[in-house]
């Protein structure tokens, strides 16, 4: 760990590197693992409206999840880039046979569902490249998250969803970064404090 890079950019792209070098069959055996402790967590069992991601990138997969979710009642939904020039991402409904189109930055996404209010929700999955048990997230580095969430008084429960290795002691934050309440990988689901 002593020999990582100390900065944003060099750390996204180690933790990316590695992510995407996980081979198929492990990432799959991991997010198995993965939404076990994820749908078991009673913060998600109690949660009447999600919105969680479609793994992009090497992101673990949490499809099985939203899906069980949705079958289980809660209502579920998904990021949408805003239009060119736009600061905030949008949510919209999923169900798993909404039809997906792809964004400018080729992520799959719903187009022509209602829309879910940032202050409806109970519960907000999240990925990220690099995380720590403080709450410390590194993201992809666009910033639409921290931007999205930044000013609301009233946040839905933040979960981090990654990699066992993708945990570092310490992650380097700015004053604009979002903490996450709780981090899910396939070895469990943690709180962090604060």
């Amino acid at each position: 760990m002593s020999n990582l890079p100390a900065n944003k950019p060099r750390l996204r792209a180690h933790f990316r590197e590695l992510r995407a070098a996980l081979p198929r069959t492990r990432r799959q055996a991991w997010a198995a693992e993965l939404n076990r402790h994820l749908l078991d967590a009673q913060a998600v069992r109690d949660a009447g409206v999600v919105a969680g991601y479609l793994a992009f990138d090497g992101e673990p997969d949490i499809r099985f999840s939203l899906t069980q979710l949705y079958r289980r009642g809660a209502t579920v939904g998904l990021p949408v880039l805003p239009e060119p020039g736009g600061e905030r991402l949008g949510f919209r409904s999923w169900i798993p046979a909404t039809p997906l189109r792809a964004n400018r930055h080729g992520i799959s996404e719903p187009r022509d569902t209602p829309e879910i209010a940032l202050t409806d929700m109970d519960l907000l999955f999240i990925p990220l490249v690099a995380f720590d048990r403080a709450g410390g997230r590194l993201g992809m580095g666009a910033g639409w998250y921290d931007r999205t969430l930044a000013g609301h008084a009233t946040k839905p429960l933040l979960v981090g969803v990654g990699w066992s290795l993708q945990e570092l002691p310490e992650v380097p934050v700015d004053e604009w970064d979002i903490p996450l309440d709780a981090v899910v990988t396939e070895q469990g689901w943690f709180t962090c404090p604060g």
